[in-house]
């Protein structure tokens, strides 16, 4: 075979997955955009009516009111959040979690190309998006509750702000990382990561355990290795984040609003920390015993994709750089456990088992453990006498990741696509209800009794009894006296809004 031949072949080879990774990146931002379009029907739920009471004159004496006195008024980043897009009333609910989905996107993929720039790889710009969105895709297929988690705005404020703008902060340190290695940072640079961890951790304590455990790690990591100036200079960028954070975590502790979260009797020091661990690798075995097939996939789509594409490039790694990643494949399941007890351990102190909303954290840690943990394990097959070579294996292995890759991922998007009329037809039944309510307000009625919804994954809706919480935020937000909620048969629900 000539030279020009099998130049040939590596170049329809190559062809080949770019369309692949085209074609499963077209997968993943198509059920973003889907998860997005269903966050449209979203509308008030539970805290909210609260919430907007509670910012309706000023948002600043909202947020102070709010971190003095109300449940969960600690989380300030999480108050300041809500209390802006409450300028905007209703309006704001549909946009917040399309807003941050999207972003998340984009910060996912500012990180895999600050990893790529720091790993000095060469990988297409297809595949870093690719790397990015599968990502999101995993974690969101798999999060405990993705309504409460993205759509509801009082968790999506706690649990999942955090997160994106916590990948935002990754994707800056990343970037400054890398421009570390051939000049000095400046002194603006250490205060926007000192403020932006503040502001991160201030969503929620289980968002700043997680991060300053991860700034700890990383610490560790780049104290005993890099060169020098790089490696001080990165360091320093490093411990002005954590500066930040643990000052968050300092703020948050002294919020006279923290009495409201404990329970009576806190568990001691001991218990936290079996419990912490405990409830940890309960949640690990759980996933894999209730989602084998997202957990294998999680796994086995990285590392087909990174078994061929270092078999196509033909790289040899030196054998320090091989024990290298052998050390990361045996030590990344630990990291992974601790980012998980550090997520939990806040949930954990205050009230036990966390809720599923708050495991959000907990499967974006074990969700990207075991794709870097599948990747890695790919290019150390490539290393081997396992390497795709032939031809004829690699379009094999070429069909394999096709599957694995796009036709997966369609499902995923098909399915969440046939959950939109669900969506669509509440939205509808919630703002028919709206005007009526406002309707009999305008006709001088002040203790209303309206139809009741189910709620929705788990959040609370308009209760029977006109004196529960809710009930009363949301008669503080209509403006009159009470509201009770009576459910009416489905077959009869048209004909209500009907009368």
């Amino acid at each position: 075979m000539t030279v020009r031949e099998i130049s040939k072949k590596k170049i329809t080879s190559a062809f080949i997955l770019q369309s692949i990774l085209a074609l499963g990146l077209a997968a993943f931002f198509l059920l973003l955009l889907v998860y997005s379009y269903q966050g449209w029907f979203t509308r008030y739920m539970a805290d909210d009516y609260c919430n907007a009471v509670l910012f309706s004159e000023s948002v600043t004496e909202g947020l102070y009111s709010r971190y003095m006195t109300g449940f969960g008024g600690n989380r300030y980043s999480n108050i300041w959040l809500v209390g802006v897009s409450e300028i905007f009333g209703i309006k704001s609910i549909p946009i917040l979690p399309m807003f941050h989905i999207i972003l998340w996107a984009a910060g996912l993929i500012w990180v895999m190309n600050g990893v790529k720039k720091l790993l000095n790889a060469d990988w297409s710009t297809v595949m870093t998006a690719f790397l990015g969105l599968s990502i999101a895709f995993f974690t969101l297929i798999q999060a405990p509750n993705l309504y409460q988690t993205v759509y509801w705005r009082s968790s999506m404020s706690t649990h999942f702000a955090p997160v994106v703008y916590g990948t935002l902060l990754i994707g800056f340190l990343l970037a400054q990382s890398y421009k570390a290695g051939t000049q000095a940072l400046s002194r603006s640079t250490h205060v926007i990561a000192f403020i932006s961890a503040f502001l991160v951790g201030g969503f929620s304590e289980p968002a700043d355990a997680v991060q300053i455990t991860v700034l700890v790690l990383s610490l560790t990591v780049v104290w005993y290795r890099g060169a020098k100036p790089a490696r001080d200079r990165v360091r320093n960028l490093l411990a002005w984040t954590l500066a930040g954070a643990l000052l968050s975590l300092v703020v948050m502790l002294i919020s006279p609003a923290n009495s409201q979260r404990l329970g009576d009797n806190p568990p001691t020091l001991m218990q936290l920390i079996h419990d912490a661990f405990y409830f940890s690798w309960v949640f690990m075995t759980k996933t894999v015993r209730e989602m084998p097939l997202p957990t294998i996939l999680s796994a086995s789509m990285p590392a087909v994709l990174t078994w061929l594409y270092w078999s196509m490039a033909g790289v040899e790694l030196s054998q320090p750089k091989k024990r290298g990643l052998w050390l990361i494949v045996a030590l990344l399941p630990l990291v992974a456990y601790i980012l998980i007890v550090a997520s939990f351990s806040p949930s954990v102190y205050g009230q036990g088992y966390p809720v599923p909303r708050v495991q959000f954290y907990a499967r974006l840690a074990m969700t990207l453990g075991i794709m870097i943990e599948g990747a890695l394990t790919g290019v150390l097959l490539s290393q081997t006498r396992l390497r795709v070579s032939h031809p004829l294996l690699q379009f094999v292995m070429a069909a394999v990741f096709l599957a694995l890759a796009v036709l997966y991922p369609f499902r995923a998007v098909a399915r969440a696509y046939s959950e939109i009329p669900a969506y669509r037809e509440r939205a509808e039944y919630w703002d028919k209800r709206d005007v009526i309510i406002r309707d009999l307000k305008a006709d001088g009625e002040t203790d209303l009794t309206v139809i009741q919804f189910d709620g929705v994954y788990g959040t609370k809706e308009l209760d029977t009894f006109e004196t529960h919480w809710v009930n009363r935020c949301a008669a503080k937000y209509y403006g009159v006296n009470s509201i009770r909620a009576i459910p009416i048969p489905v077959e009869f629900i048209d004909e209500y809004f009907n009368e």
